[in-house]
């Protein structure tokens, strides 16, 4: 339990970071990078989110849940616009898996010397 509250306290300290400043930017994933950064530093121990971040990722699927009940609700949308939602899903997965693929390369190279 310990380990959510850890969690879910980043997130909320990243929600509120980004609502404060007015940055356009999630503040999840504000929170996630805060918390990436506590743990590289030793603020936060791996083993206190351990148990809690498997759990989480364990079950990832339900908590995608409401997104296909709402592409289910905006069924009609989908069907008026098919290509283009279509095409920006591919081409946001390929940019990303790209980027990241490259991203990684580097950081790889760069931690070998």
């Amino acid at each position: 339990m310990r380990g959510l509250a850890i969690i879910v306290g980043f997130q909320l300290l990243g929600e509120a970071l980004v609502r404060l400043a007015g940055f356009p930017f999630p503040g999840p994933v504000l929170g996630l990078v805060l918390l990436w950064i506590g743990l590289l530093r030793g603020w936060v121990l791996s083993e206190s989110v351990e148990k809690a971040a498997g759990f989480l990722l364990e079950n990832l699927t339900l908590l995608f849940t409401p997104v296909v009940v709402g592409a289910i609700v905006y069924r009609d949308l989908f069907v008026a616009h098919w290509l283009a939602i279509g095409l920006s899903l591919i081409l946001s997965t390929s940019i990303g898996l790209i980027v990241t693929g490259k991203v990684a390369q580097w950081l790889e190279k760069v931690g070998t010397r």
